[in-house]
Formats: C-alpha cells, structure tokens, sequence
C-alpha cells in the first residue's frame, strides 16, 4: 500500500516537471511546434517594426526639439524597443526569462529617472523653476500615495527638498537593481531555493517602487502645472504603461494561464506555450505605446 502511494506520488510529481519545467536548448529547438515558429516569426516582425518607429522618433526629435532635451528623449523612447527586444529573446530562450524580465523591470527605472531629469531640463534648472514659481507650494497629494498625504502641507520648492526628491527616484534603479540581481543568482543557481524565497523580495520591490513613482509624480505635476505645453502627463503615462504591462499585466497572465491547460508535456509544454502568449501579447503592446510615445515626445519644444 505504501508503495503504491509512493509510486502515485512520484508519477504526479514527473508530470508536474514534465509540464512546468523548462527544456534544455537543444531540446527546445529539436521539437518546435508551428505555434512557437509562428510566434518567432511574427515577435521578429514586430521587433524590426518597433525599431522602426523608433528610428521615425528620434528623427523627429533631432528635427523639432532643443538639443537641451534631446538625449533624454531619445532614451526615454529606446526603452520599448528594448522591452520589445527583451520579450522577443524570451520567446527564443525560454529558459532565460527572468534576465529578460529583469531588463523589462529595470528599464522603468531608468525611464523613470531619465523622465525626472527631463522635467527640469524643459525650465532650465531646479533653480530656474523656484524663480519661476516664487515658493508656492505643491501638493504631494498625487498617486500613488494620494490616500497618505492628505492631510500633509504643501512642499515648498527648495534646493533641499529637490535633492530629496531626486534622491526617492534614484533609489529605484539601484535597489531594484540589486535585489533583482539576487534573485537572478538565487535562481540560475538554485530554482527550489528561488521558489521558497522570492516572495520574501515583493514587499522591498512594491516599496521602492511606491516611493518612486510618487516622488516622480510630485516632480511632473509640479512642472506640468506652469507649463503644461511639454505634454509632460502624456510622457508619465507612456512610461507607467511599461510597468502596468510587463509587471502587473505580466504576473496577472502568469497566474490565470496556469489555470488553462496549454501545450502538451516536456519539452515544449504548458510554461513554453504562456511564456511565449505573454511576450507576443507584451511585443503587440510595446508597438501601440511606442506610437503614443513617438506622439508625446515630438512636439517642438
């Protein structure tokens, strides 16, 4: 009887690996079904389109804007066909997903610091917009901590709080930076172990990245609302669409799609086919943001 359960127990747990492990190369590519070559063919497609768009925008950029602006922008638009790249490579390397999730998680950071430095350059210096704005103070009550700060005052600009500003966004690409680091190592090196402790990780990723966003918020509204005319709230929003797609929509998909039966059994199983529907989905999306993006940053500035 024991061994009977043993047995049982074994048998599920070889088809648990069987469906959720990840296949060597060779075995990827040896047994290729013609959904995953479509998939590479059409996430090829798209890649060359997005880098085409991109090409188009920095084209406008060089012809419209102020050079002052000009790199920031440029760099604030690379970030989608970066993702776009990173999704595509996914779908050929399965197995390195999580480095190409991490180049997708980091590259709002990036974006969000760039963003920051953006604002700024539109009126010349920190210092130029406390001339302009004569001390009146801003409201801290925006998203995603508009529910906190309701009762806190107004920030009067001054080279301090600036500082301490800029200091909440830059801790984005640094912390977020390091613990996905740690979770890369832990993970090629250790998958049982990665499985038992990243979720510890989450709550010092959501912080960080609260902190961030709205410390960048503070900064475009503060901007936006003497001179809403560098469409800087268009900008914020092409750039909260990378984290509301390959983060939030990313780990949504992951969980639902466990719930369908995708696939067949190892080696080109359930996790092949919903890793390779999630990048599809995210390189279709990266082309649509890019377009808002290419319309948000070429205006003349």
């Amino acid at each position: 009887m024991t061994d009977s359960v043993n047995n049982s127990n074994q048998t599920e747990d070889d088809r648990l690996l069987m469906i959720y492990t990840h296949p060597t190369l060779w075995e990827y590519y040896t047994n290729l079904t013609p959904f995953v070559i479509l998939s590479m063919f059409v996430g090829s497609l798209i890649v060359v389109l997005n880098v085409s768009i991109f090409c188009s925008t920095v084209s406008k950029i060089r012809r419209r804007c102020d050079p002052s602006v000009q790199l920031a922008s440029i760099v604030l638009c690379s970030l989608y066909p970066v993702i776009c790249c990173a999704a595509l490579v996914t779908i050929y390397l399965p197995k390195g997903w999580l480095v190409c999730h991490t180049v997708m998680h980091l590259s709002f950071t990036v974006g969000a610091v760039m963003l920051r430095q953006l604002c700024f350059r539109y009126v010349g210096s920190e210092q130029n917009y406390v001339k302009e704005s004569d001390g009146v103070a801003v409201s801290i009550n925006t998203p995603p901590c508009c529910c906190c700060c309701v009762c806190l005052p107004g920030l009067v600009p001054s080279k301090a709080k600036f500082s301490l500003l800029s200091c909440m966004v830059w801790q984005m690409p640094i912390v977020q930076g390091c613990i996905m680091l740690v979770l890369n190592l832990i993970y090629y090196m250790q998958k049982e172990l990665y499985e038992s402790v990243s979720l510890y990780f989450i709550p010092f990723l959501v912080c960080s990245i609260l902190i961030g966003i709205w410390a960048l918020n503070i900064a475009v509204r503060m901007v936006n609302a003497t001179h809403s005319e560098y469409g800087l709230m268009r900008k914020m929003f092409c750039l909260q669409l990378i984290l509301l797609l390959c983060k939030l929509q990313y780990m949504l998909l992951n969980s639902q799609l466990d719930n369908i039966p995708l696939g067949g059994f190892y080696p080109i199983n359930h996790t092949i086919y919903k890793q390779t529907i999630i990048n599809v989905l995210i390189l279709v999306e990266m082309v649509l943001v890019s377009l808002l993006a290419q319309n948000a940053y070429k205006g003349p500035v």
